[in-house]
């Protein structure tokens, strides 16, 4: 696979002034490990990216220590599970092998991906009592030049379920959230029935089985 550097524009990867895009955000934790997760992220200008993160994040934990992380590009649903659950992974950690030191900023970055960007953070400004507005600046993008990729309607309702996924772990043992999370698992339900219609025994198929056997077992627990 070919790689460009620093030719490439965030608008020629997809992205869209105001618009939330999901990435992988990689850092490094307090003991030196690397730590990976799926975030949306924002494109202020060409060279400003915006992340609004809870403040009890490891992600966050991890910016404010650092000032610095690498913004991943993937369309490898996989990828986007592992780092979102990552009991799914041995040990329930994420392999080190998944990693190499990027160039640009001291922060990790995921070998097996479409893209990089290194970011520096600017500012971090609070987003009422639980979030944090982090304003970012673009030190360097690294692109692969790859074949053009059709698309398929599994992915992205994959993607959602995932993101869902996250909410209701969250809200399962909250007596004031059920309205929500009744809302959300109708939501992924929805998702699921996309994902076997149009990519049965496949790795989005295996996925969703996966994520719906997890969520069981969470609310089983009550």
């Amino acid at each position: 696979m070919a790689w460009v550097y620093m030719t490439v524009k965030l608008t020629e990867l997809g992205f869209v002034q105001g618009v939330i895009c999901e990435t992988i955000l990689s850092t490094y934790e307090a003991d030196g490990g690397p730590n990976a997760a799926p975030m949306g992220v924002i494109m202020q200008d060409p060279q400003t990216i915006s992340i609004n993160l809870y403040n009890t994040s490891s992600t966050y934990r991890n910016l404010q220590a650092n000032k610095c992380a690498v913004i991943n590009l993937t369309s490898n649903i996989e990828l986007f599970y592992k780092t979102t659950f990552k009991e799914t992974n041995p040990k329930g950690k994420l392999p080190a092998e998944w990693f190499e030191e990027a160039t640009t900023v001291n922060a990790p970055k995921l070998r097996s991906t479409d893209g990089t960007i290194a970011i520096s953070v600017t500012s971090m400004e609070s987003i009422g009592s639980e979030k944090t507005k982090v304003v970012c600046s673009v030190k360097s993008v690294n692109a692969a030049k790859k074949y053009p990729q059709v698309s398929c309607r599994a992915m992205s309702a994959t993607l959602e379920a995932i993101i869902h996924a996250t909410r209701v772990k969250a809200f399962v043992e909250d007596k004031t959230r059920q309205e929500q999370l009744s809302k959300l698992l109708r939501l992924i339900d929805e998702c699921n029935d996309v994902v076997n219609h149009v990519a049965p025994n496949s790795v989005y198929s295996t996925i969703m089985a996966d994520l719906t056997k997890r969520i069981n077992s969470w609310r089983h627990k009550l």
